[in-house]
């Protein structure tokens, strides 16, 4: 197996410990260093009980002229990292950079494909490990890892099970050489490319959807306490509500719709699902 004299990771969540981990352990690197890409400081404080050197970089253009200079023989890992590579970093020939993508590729490319695995009602999602080149998320498959969608599954609870086959996917990729292989085949139309911008049904409910589809939304968008999409929005009796809080619940066969002004809640009862909204505000 190669190895390689550093080990950077970049990225900005706790992930990347996890991933310093499990390439620390596979001795594939002498050092590993991390490189955490965000403006709050995630991960600085915990850097300083750390094992590796961790340094928060705020500006893209210094993180890839780092890269583009780097003179010793580095594997690169990119762990939900925000920024593309230029193509001046990628052509350094001492670095080797692997990306890790919420999704089976080529399925969902770009942001926060686990929503949208769940939005166009996948039966499964996945994780892939793959070698970065100059387009998105469309470099050479080295490992995939599959992960099942339940009938509750929420983007929130998708991403930690995604974030556990990653690193499942990441021990058994550098137990070996890095060798492609064709990736699995994604269900159809699902290859378009999802921006950071981009928001599933531009983030309105559609009380004429069944109630699968309205499921299928509802929790493609509920990433919990994580500020990924704003709250979803929809329009009833001529005004646009905001939607703070909701459940939804397998329920008998029925189709009404109840709104309660005063408790700020709206009842849906689709095929067979039922699906409360609450803490509902009109939008100003």
């Amino acid at each position: 197996m190669e190895q390689y004299q550093k080990g950077m990771i970049i990225g900005g969540t706790g992930l990347l410990y996890q991933a310093a981990e499990v390439l620390q352990q596979s001795g594939r690197v002498n050092e590993t260093e991390l490189y955490f890409c965000n403006s709050n400081g995630f991960g600085k404080k915990q850097a300083e009980d750390a094992q590796w050197t961790s340094r928060e970089i705020t500006v893209k253009k210094d993180l890839m002229e780092l890269l583009a200079q780097e003179s010793a023989k580095t594997l690169v890992l990119s762990v939900m990292n925000p920024w593309l590579f230029t193509e001046e970093a990628l052509n350094n020939p001492n670095i080797f950079v692997i990306n890790l993508h919420h999704a089976l590729l080529p399925a969902h490319r770009g942001r926060n494909a686990e929503a949208w695995a769940i939005y166009e009602g996948d039966e499964k999602a996945g994780i892939t490990w793959h070698r970065v080149d100059t387009g998105i998320d469309t470099g050479a498959v080295f490992i995939q890892k599959e992960v099942k969608i339940g009938d509750s599954t929420t983007s929130l609870k998708l991403l930690a099970q995604l974030n556990k086959a990653a690193l499942e996917g990441l021990e058994e990729l550098l137990s070996g050489d890095f060798v492609e292989k064709p990736p699995l085949s994604p269900p159809s139309g699902s290859e378009k490319l999802h921006l950071s911008k981009d928001v599933p049904n531009d983030g309105w409910l559609d009380l004429s959807w069944d109630g699968a589809q309205m499921s299928r939304f509802l929790r493609a968008v509920d990433y919990g306490v994580l500020d990924v999409f704003a709250r979803p929005r929809v329009r009833l009796e001529n005004e646009v509500y905001i939607c703070k809080s909701w459940k939804i619940q397998k329920a008998e066969q029925g189709d009404n719709l109840t709104f309660d002004p005063e408790k700020q809640e709206l009842v849906i009862q689709r095929d067979k699902t039922k699906i409360i909204l609450r803490k509902m505000e009109k939008e100003t």
